[in-house]
């Protein structure tokens, strides 16, 4: 029971690389975390972060960004087995569906009855074991960022870090609207560009990383994994 109380509030954290970067839910009383592109605030919590200002960027940085917004832009679609990871404690895995610009599903691995799809519009969390959908406007969410018909890492958001290894480029981001919130790093492999990691930090310093294995890029995917009907028991469905 403790185990699945943990991992339905990681899932819900993924629901939230959803909301500003870093949102606040409440549901039947309770704060909830929404995660894989995700990150929740604490009614009301705020967290002052002294990197919240814009990183310097020199000329081979602001190249490598260029090249991570054209690798985005050029994604059609992605398919990639996941493990999340929270600082909370939380685990879970799963498979991840992407359709640019606009589509998203996170299927979780049994026995987990949580499923997160983004449909092109809304953001949609769902509990299948108590039939209860939370829905999110795409455009207000973090997924929004990589979903985005026109990627841009400076138009809603900006770049507080920026590190580049032999192997790795990551970029911290977050809101402009609402840099307390929380922020998002993006970590890609380079040579090939491909994304490999993300890591949202909520506005109260906990950390949820989700690591890609398997990515697949440019195949065809099948339209009904980005469609969302709920269950209704009783009605045959």
């Amino acid at each position: 029971m403790g185990s699945d109380l943990r991992f339905a509030s990681i899932a819900r954290k993924l629901a939230t690389f959803i909301r500003p970067l870093a949102t606040s839910t409440m549901l039947a009383g309770a704060a909830i975390t929404i995660v894989p592109f995700t990150a929740t605030t604490l009614m009301g919590a705020r967290i002052a972060h002294a990197a919240d200002a814009a990183a310097t960027l020199d000329a081979q940085d602001k190249q490598d960004v260029a090249r991570i917004e054209d690798y985005l832009n050029a994604i059609t679609t992605l398919k990639a087995d996941f493990v999340q990871i929270s600082s909370d404690g939380g685990a879970a895995k799963g498979t991840v569906y992407m359709q640019r610009p606009g589509k998203m599903r996170f299927e979780y691995a049994p026995p987990s009855q949580i499923l997160l799809v983004a449909t092109g519009h809304d953001f949609i969390y769902y509990d299948k074991e108590i039939n209860a959908p939370t829905y999110f406007d795409i455009d207000e969410t973090p997924a929004g960022l990589i979903l985005a018909e026109n990627v841009s890492l400076s138009r809603d958001v900006k770049i507080i870090d920026f590190r580049r290894t032999a192997e790795t480029i990551r970029v911290k981001l977050v809101r402009k609207s609402d840099p307390g919130a929380g922020n998002v790093t993006l970590v890609f492999q380079d040579n090939p560009m491909q994304l490999r990691q993300w890591v949202v930090e909520d506005a109260t310093g906990i950390e949820t990383t989700v690591t890609l294995f398997n990515a697949e890029e440019g195949m065809k995917l099948d339209q009904k994994l980005f469609e969302f009907k709920r269950i209704w028991i009783g009605n045959g469905n």
